[in-house]
């Protein structure tokens, strides 16, 4: 087995650190022109290693989230389509409604300001557009509603990312707190088993003084590595299915594995459900091990 340059330690019924690990190992592969991930301790700790042992590159934890923080994450709309919709937004709603043509202008930047693919800058070049793709099912993982801003989503745990201090040593940073003036993905099954708008008896959406204390490596780092990781769907009902990797595997195949398509006497496989907590907004649940959830 390779050496290990990072080690976090993971809750393999926790989906939510389970793709954040996918996440990890699509950065490193990314900055370190190469890397192979692989699961170790029974599933309780997450590997990540470059596959050059000679590179001159900074492989370490704190340079992959020194880089994180410092990358830009924006969206594919263009520099005309975004200052377009900030003129548009200066000239206030009422000149706007006077004048059809402008209001539904309006609406559609809006909307592709909501909507867009994102991307995340120099030195990762990604583009995370999963929530968009109907054909290979990666909007089911979508779990923010029609009206929610996954730009909005996704800095605000960048910048509660950024603000963070990620100390050594590296093993817990999955399990790190932090406060974050947004909303986070709920992928993170910890928090999004938790009791709904409904039970809790209001809605932390519109209430922006309030911060919530979350995981924002998980959150953020789930949302990439759902990029290229998705998990295996074994029917019609509300369950997916992963798998863990104990060989060490670069992005490509480690992809195969979370879903099941590479066979290995090894592997261990988890199902979950996402619970919906309306018609658009759902959360990941704890998975059990075994691939028999009901």
């Amino acid at each position: 087995m390779p050496e290990a340059h990072i080690r976090v330690r993971v809750d393999p019924t926790n989906p939510g650190q389970f793709f954040a690990c996918c996440g990890l190992l699509e950065l490193a592969d990314r900055l370190w022109s190469g890397a192979e991930g692989w699961f170790a301790d029974g599933g309780g700790i997450f590997c990540v290693s470059p596959t050059d042992a000679l590179s001159s590159l900074s492989t370490t934890a704190a340079s992959l989230i020194d880089r994180l923080r410092s990358c830009r994450l924006e969206n594919t709309m263009t520099l005309e389509q975004f200052g377009r919709r900030g003129m548009l937004s200066a000239m206030g709603k009422t000149k706007l409604a006077a004048d059809g043509a402008l209001e539904l202008e309006m609406k559609s930047l809006h909307k592709l300001w909501r909507e867009a693919p994102l991307v995340l800058h120099e030195p990762f070049h990604l583009r995370l557009d999963w929530f968009t793709d109907k054909r290979a099912g990666g909007d089911t993982f979508k779990t923010w509603a029609g009206q929610q801003s996954v730009i909005d989503i996704a800095r605000g745990l960048k910048a509660a990312v950024d603000g963070a201090a990620w100390n050594e040593p590296h093993l817990d940073w999955l399990f790190a707190r932090t406060s974050c003036e947004g909303l986070p993905f709920n992928f993170d099954a910890d928090q999004g088993a938790m009791g709904s708008d409904r039970d809790i008896g209001f809605s932390f959406d519109p209430l922006k003084s309030i911060h919530v204390r979350i995981r924002p490596l998980v959150e953020l780092l789930a949302f990439v590595g759902l990029q290229r990781f998705r998990p295996f769907k074994p029917g019609k009902d509300n369950r997916y299915r992963f798998s863990l990797w104990f060989d060490p595997l670069v992005p490509s195949l480690a992809g195969a594995a979370c879903c099941g398509l590479l066979e290995s006497p090894s592997a261990t496989n988890f199902e979950f459900r996402l619970l919906y907590r309306t018609k658009y907004l759902k959360s990941f649940l704890p998975a059990i091990p075994g691939g028999d959830q009901t």
